[in-house]
């Protein structure tokens, strides 16, 4: 009787995709503030656990409509498919993993939606409420570097 609960539990915790708790690396989760490097435009940005990885969404945006007054598109993404999703619906970062060694988040990439472009991405807390976030090609030496402001 015990193996066949145990069996069933196992079973659904992978089902349910249940993740072990990581109070250090869930430090990152909140909403943001990020200033636009070319824009200057703000938005606000969603940082949440999806399964052992955590994912970047766009949940704002100052300026949604463009010139036109049409609600911006993705229409820089290199996927088609992806270019009618609206602005402020972008998942800007996906598969970041905690790396307690060396306290920052890396192994995931950010995507820009003004180029189109994916790149490699670390971050990690300059201060409380900053975190500094690096996108790189190949080395972290050969990338740009951006702060993004902690609301909640």
């Amino acid at each position: 009787m015990k193996r066949i609960f145990l069996l069933s539990f196992l079973l659904l915790c992978g089902c349910f995709g249940l993740r072990a708790a990581n109070p250090a690396g869930d430090r990152i989760l909140g909403v943001y503030e990020v200033i636009g490097e070319t824009t200057h435009e703000r938005s606000k940005v969603r940082i949440y656990a999806n399964g052992d990885t955590y994912e970047a969404r766009i949940i704002w945006l100052e300026h949604p409509n463009d010139a036109n007054g049409k609600r911006r598109l993705d229409t820089h993404n290199p996927d088609p498919a992806l270019r009618t999703k609206p602005a402020d619906q972008i998942v800007l970062i996906r598969g970041l993993r905690y790396d307690a060694k060396e306290g920052q988040w890396n192994g995931g990439t950010i995507y820009d939606p003004v180029s189109g472009k994916t790149y490699d991405m670390l971050a990690e807390f300059e201060q409380p409420d900053v975190l500094h976030v690096r996108g790189y090609v190949g080395r972290p030496v050969f990338g740009k570097s951006f702060s993004w402001k902690k609301l909640e």
